[in-house]
């Protein structure tokens, strides 16, 4: 089943571009991502919005996140969520 990731990160625009580059260099699979938006927050904060073709493909994308915030130092996020799909309208 299709997952729908929202985290609300602790990181600002240039962080949020470090922790890509570290993830991306990481080789972790994007390969089920079927859509990625991020935005800055009124508290110039970075969120996010992903979809993914399951739970487990996203979990597994977030531990490379992580790794990439420890390296880095960078705070957690204020919060996650992991929501069931309904419904994708392309």
């Amino acid at each position: 089943m299709a997952t729908c990731r929202i985290v609300h990160t602790s990181a600002t625009p240039e962080q949020y571009d470090a922790i890509l580059g570290k993830v991306s260099a990481s080789g972790a699979s994007t390969a089920s991502r079927k859509l990625h938006i991020a935005a800055v927050g009124e508290d110039g904060k970075i969120q996010v919005v992903e979809v993914w073709d399951s739970r487990s493909d996203s979990e597994a994308f977030g531990e490379a996140v992580r790794a990439a915030r420890e390296e880095l130092s960078i705070g957690e996020p204020a919060s996650m969520s992991l929501l069931e799909v309904r419904n994708q309208i392309a």
